[in-house]
């Protein structure tokens, strides 16, 4: 049934085709390796070597719009050939009504690291290094009343995140089937956001009701109920940054999470410090987060670090990346990734330990 979303959203770009004023086409080409470290069971060893490439197509008409988003990669390791498609979706404009159907990604919240309130599209959890936020098949209507922005979001189809293996290692051992809700009009997701951007910050509100993106212990996917905010207030060369979220249907009922951007010539830098209360126990637990970011040789080279500490179970994960652009098109990025387990070896992050690695990417736009 999702496919039925995608081949409408096929259907409207060949009418904006017809009526194009402007198209364009783009992508990238990547060489990705991936070298494990130690002190994971088998260090010094390619646990991916692979080849993709990215292609984006962009179509504007006088009312109307298309976006298409797909690739094909390569594993060198496994000799397979795997495509993909990220996103695609039509755009239709209507004095200050946009409607926006088919396959789509979207944030929500001002935190850089540790969100409170970015429920709305499943991420792709299966590797913390990789981390990306996942497409769901929606219609999204917007209405621009500037300052005040809002949008609602119908997606009639359940899309869950990528399990960590170590996770489906679990349910595996015990048994436990993964069952997915049914693909019923009474199981669509509906959300909805109002945004004022103001000289004073930027301000948003959130609504969402649907369900958790991951499973419970008994491989059920619970309803999930959010309402919540966030802003973001720039005081002199500071971004001050804050969510909250009440999760009625959640035993951590209240998550918040509080941050600060400072951006000075070519510095950045970003703490977040992020909560939530059990109501079962009674408990507040909470996460921080760092990141750094340095520009040199005209922004051609850049180097950056981060963290993140998991304070009841003392795990985290912290990174460094350098990456250069030779032109404007060529660029390549060298990394390493450690995760640390907690003092009784368990955690969020402690369980991503055996991806200690290092890593290199060479791409090519155009």
């Amino acid at each position: 049934m999702k496919k039925i979303i995608v081949s409408i959203a096929l259907l409207f770009a060949v009418l904006t085709l017809a009526f194009a004023a402007d198209v364009y086409f783009s992508g990238d080409t990547s060489l990705y390796s991936v070298l494990s470290l130690p002190p994971v069971n088998d260090p010094w060893e390619f646990t991916d070597v692979s080849l993709s490439q990215d292609f984006e197509l962009d179509v504007y008409a006088d009312s109307s719009a298309f976006f298409f988003s797909a690739g094909v990669e390569y594993d060198a390791l496994e000799s397979t050939l795997d495509s993909y498609l990220s996103e695609v979706y039509g755009d239709y404009f209507l004095n200050s009504f946009a409607f926006r159907l088919g396959r789509q990604k979207a944030s929500w919240g001002t935190a850089e690291i540790l969100s409170a309130v970015d429920v709305l599209t499943p991420s792709d959890l299966s590797d913390p290094i990789d981390f990306f936020k996942m497409a769901v098949d929606a219609l999204k209507i917007s209405y621009d009343a500037f300052p005040l922005v809002f949008d609602a979001y119908w997606i009639p189809f359940f899309t869950a995140s990528v399990l960590p293996q170590s996770v489906l290692d679990v349910y595996s051992f015990y048994n436990i089937s993964i069952s997915e809700p049914e693909n019923k009009i009474e199981n669509s997701e509906g959300a909805a956001k109002v945004s004022a951007y103001t000289s004073a910050g930027d301000f948003s509100l959130y609504g969402y009701y649907g369900w958790e993106d991951t499973p419970n212990s008994t491989g059920k996917y619970d309803r999930l109920i959010m309402g919540g905010a966030s802003a973001a207030v720039p005081v002199g060369e500071v971004t001050v940054k804050g969510e909250a979220a009440w999760y009625p249907k959640r035993d951590a009922v209240v998550s918040a999470t509080a941050g600060v951007e400072w951006i000075k010539n070519d510095l950045t830098l970003t703490g977040e410090l992020y909560g939530q209360w059990n109501k079962e126990d009674e408990n507040i637990t909470g996460q921080a987060g760092l990141a750094a970011s340095y520009s040199l040789f005209d922004g051609d080279m850049e180097l950056s670090a981060g963290g993140i500490l998991e304070f009841k179970e003392l795990d985290g994960a912290v990174t460094a990346e350098l990456s250069y652009s030779f032109t404007d098109e060529l660029k390549a990025t060298a990394s390493v990734f450690y995760m640390f387990e907690g003092s009784e070896g368990t955690g969020t992050y402690g369980a991503y330990k055996d991806l200690d690695s290092a890593r290199i990417e060479v791409s090519y736009s155009f």
